[in-house]
């Protein structure tokens, strides 16, 4: 009996594992999620150096053929997915699978970088959205930071998850060895303009200063600028729902160059549908 009980248990836990995917993903082949920050923040990605793709030498992945990468889109079945970037390179289940994930190689200014790129497929195994980690594929490149989360409201002050946002963001800079940093403060258009440029400075300033803290010795420069550069005008909103619609506007840039990247809440670093620039986007 003992052994019979064993024997269900041992093979109950390898059909789970036989059908997993990696990541929580919708019927309709999205990141569960709450919000669609929270739902970015949710995917689970493989560590490179489990790829199972080249079994043999120092590298990881593949090196794709990028006409094939740009071919890729909604509704595609796993056959045709295939034969446009081979199989999946990592082993995330036998059957059931909804979420292929790749490992891919390429070259940026003479730099070999690599980066990540997952298909997740909705319950009838065709292919609905695509994401690449690090948001970006470790292009020089930029953060585009939540003030709401950063900091708390009216505050310059960083809140504790607010720091570990910006310890990552420091780590990273660190890794990439960036050279100079500009990080740019901003706000939504509520309230008096003098005030919102110094409220917007006076973010920038700590940001900054956070950021030297935690190692980062490129030269950094910080600049509020209040209400400049809105990036969504809500115009039919009022009260609350006008403070909420105004969110994107509130909030912290930092670049050293190249596309912007969304950081993950609680700091880690996140995926998204930002692939490698100079390849990708034709």
């Amino acid at each position: 009996m003992k052994l019979s009980r064993l024997f269900l248990s041992t093979t109950a836990a390898m059909v789970l594992a036989a059908c997993g995917n990696l990541s929580d993903i919708t019927e309709d082949g999205q990141p569960a999620g709450d919000t669609p920050e929270q739902a970015m923040a949710n995917l689970v990605w493989p560590k490179i150096d489990k790829a199972r793709f080249n079994h043999d030498g120092s590298q990881f992945g593949s090196w794709p053929n990028w006409d094939n990468v740009r071919m890729v889109e909604r509704g595609m079945n796993k056959d045709q997915i295939a034969n446009l970037l081979g199989r999946p390179h990592f082993s995330e289940g036998l059957y059931g699978v909804r979420e292929w994930d790749y490992a891919f190689n390429y070259r940026e200014n003479g730099v070999h970088k690599i980066c990540q790129y997952k298909v997740l497929f909705d319950k009838n195994m065709n292919a609905q959205s695509f994401f690449w980690y690090p948001n970006g594929c470790n292009g020089n490149s930029s953060f585009n930071l939540s003030a709401d989360f950063l900091f708390n409201f009216d505050q310059e002050t960083l809140t504790e998850e607010g720091k570990k946002v910006v310890d990552n963001v420091a780590e990273q800079l660190k890794s990439s060895k960036a050279k100079e940093v500009f990080v740019a403060g901003y706000t939504d258009r509520l309230g008096a303009k003098a005030y919102n440029l110094n409220l917007s400075q006076r973010r920038a300033e700590r940001v900054k200063n956070r950021l030297i803290e935690q190692g980062v010795t490129a030269q950094i420069d910080a600049k509020g600028y209040g209400e400049a550069n809105q990036v969504k005008a809500c115009k039919d909103e009022r009260g609350q729902a006008l403070k909420d619609c105004l969110h994107p506007n509130r909030r912290v840039e930092i670049k050293s160059s190249g596309t912007v990247l969304k950081q993950a809440v609680g700091g880690q670093m996140n995926g998204g549908l930002t692939g490698p620039t100079p390849l990708y986007n034709k």
